[in-house]
């Protein structure tokens, strides 16, 4: 029953601040009209800012965030949110046809290359069609000790989790124990195993694609400075 009640909660999160009743009418409108380009780059960041405002909700609704102090819950979203927002934004984008077809990927042109737009797309493909299963996923890792292979962060003396980064694993290994427990219910010892790897590896491919366009791409990375 507790098991339920966490993934309950946490769909429930995810649910209640969910960005694609804002993103979709987004990428409806600029695929189906002709505007210039100031204003699909505008629009473009607006996107991406509706998304991240979105995980942040839906992390910091949980219980295991609101324990947190307000040093804590700080340095957690230092070391995370950059690899989470663009995991999160991935699997938005996807389920609101972002990469439906060409029109609906060239809103990201101003933002992104289109090798870059071509890339998340295929990742996109292999996502797990379980959404209660990425929601899960994003939580665990939401809690983990790092999600992003960058680290520009000058203000390392202010990370209250520096000297107590086992403090996390143990949020961390209660929602992979409900994740695991969840797809054994639903599909079994062997394609759990074979799911769970293809998430694991998905996640290591956005985080190095994030990486290479944080240092590659100065818009892209003034704006998750700002996150």
């Amino acid at each position: 029953p507790d098991n339920w009640a966490l993934i309950s909660n946490v769909v429930h999160a995810f649910d209640t601040f969910s960005p694609s009743y804002k993103v979709h009418p987004i990428i409806e409108f600029l695929t189906q009209t002709s505007v210039d380009r100031n204003y699909n780059f505008q629009q473009s960041l607006n996107i991406v800012s509706i998304i991240c405002q979105s995980i942040q909700l839906s992390i910091s609704s949980t219980a295991d965030f609101r324990i947190m102090t307000t040093d804590e819950q700080w340095s957690l979203i230092q070391r995370n949110m950059r690899g989470i927002w663009a995991f999160y934004c991935m699997v938005i984008c996807y389920q609101c046809n972002l990469f439906h077809n060409t029109a609906s990927k060239s809103i990201m042109r101003p933002l992104y290359t289109s090798d870059d737009v071509e890339y998340v797309k295929s990742i996109t493909m292999r996502l797990d069609p379980d959404e209660t299963l990425i929601k899960l996923m994003l939580m665990v890792l939401s809690f983990s000790s790092n999600c992003f292979a960058v680290n520009e962060d000058h203000n390392i003396k202010r990370d209250s989790l520096l000297t107590g980064t086992f403090r996390l694993f143990g949020s961390q290994n209660v929602y992979v124990e409900v994740m695991w427990k969840y797809m054994v219910y639903r599909y079994g010892y062997f394609e759990s195993a074979k799911r769970f790897c293809e998430l694991i590896k998905i996640m290591l491919d956005e985080i190095k694609l994030a990486s290479i366009i944080y240092d590659d791409n100065k818009v892209h990375h003034a704006l998750v400075d700002k996150i």
